[in-house]
């Protein structure tokens, strides 16, 4: 699948106007940012994924050397990341912070049109507990 450019930079614009108006930390906002432009850079250059209401399946491709080979498959919501191909959570999830997996699907969710305005809806970034903003649907 083929994303537009300028679509998805509407989408990320509207989630960047969302995390400035929340009251969080300069570095996780930061963080955020960082993985807000990552996963805007990673849907253009590699758009492997499937979205469903509930969550996004990724495919990441590493783009630096690893001692692992190949793919790597990743499950993101507004609340949680982990690998698919293996089992563990993503490791900048799992440390607390923002993950690029976790920042497509919210830029995915806007750019579908799934959620067209940005609210205070909380996103958890365990286990920190900090959040982000955007009106998503709800997991129990």
């Amino acid at each position: 699948m083929n994303i537009n450019n300028a679509q998805l930079e509407a989408a990320f614009s509207l989630v960047i106007d969302g995390l400035e108006k929340q009251d969080l930390p300069a570095y996780m906002k930061k963080r955020w940012l960082r993985a807000l432009e990552k996963a805007k850079v990673r849907l253009i250059e590699q758009p492997f994924f499937a979205l469903q209401p509930d969550r996004l399946l990724i495919v990441s491709v590493p783009k630096e050397k690893t001692s692992e080979i190949g793919c790597r498959f990743y499950e993101a919501n507004e609340s949680a990341c982990r690998r698919v191909d293996k089992s563990g959570l993503c490791e900048a999830f799992f440390e607390g912070f923002p993950c690029w997996h976790r920042a497509a699907f919210l830029l995915l969710k806007i750019y579908f049109g799934e959620t067209s305005e940005i609210q205070s809806t909380k996103i958890k970034s365990a286990p920190l507990m900090q959040q982000l903003s955007t009106k998503v649907d709800t997991f129990g």
